[in-house]
């Protein structure tokens, strides 16, 4: 079966975090997300989430800081690990490409909103980061 690798930005900001609603042309449309995408052969995961921020939201200069965490999900054909990073510090204003919209919530507050199967592992394991400070 085909593993295709993905990493998802938690983005942080005076306590906030950062999630996106997937826009009408992604699959699980409407739901929200960490942002980020797919590792391109040759690419760290940090490079490559510095280049799917800089596509997705057009900010620079992205400070890349710990791993959080992996989630692994099963599809029909393939298997999808995305692995979670912190993202503290960036330089822009987050401007929309294939989002259509996005808000800061507190951990907590991200629970109200339909996220994406996949990143509800990584925010759990976000929020246990954050107890053990």
């Amino acid at each position: 079966m085909k593993i295709v690798n993905v990493v998802a930005a938690i983005m942080q900001q005076q306590g906030l975090i950062l999630i996106a609603q997937r826009d009408n042309q992604s699959d699980l449309s409407g739901y929200w997300e960490f942002p980020g995408g797919k590792i391109e052969q040759g690419e760290t995961p940090a490079q490559a989430l510095i280049r799917e921020l800089e596509e997705e939201f057009n900010i620079h200069h992205i400070q890349v800081t710990d791993y959080i965490a992996t989630s692994t999900i099963q599809q029909p054909g393939r298997i999808i690990q995305l692995q979670a990073w912190g993202v503290v510090a960036w330089q822009g204003d987050i401007q929309l490409r294939c989002h259509t919209n996005f808000c800061w919530v507190t951990p907590d507050e991200a629970f109200n909103y339909p996220l994406a199967p996949a990143d509800i592992p990584l925010l759990c394991a976000y929020q246990r980061t954050l107890r053990l400070e």
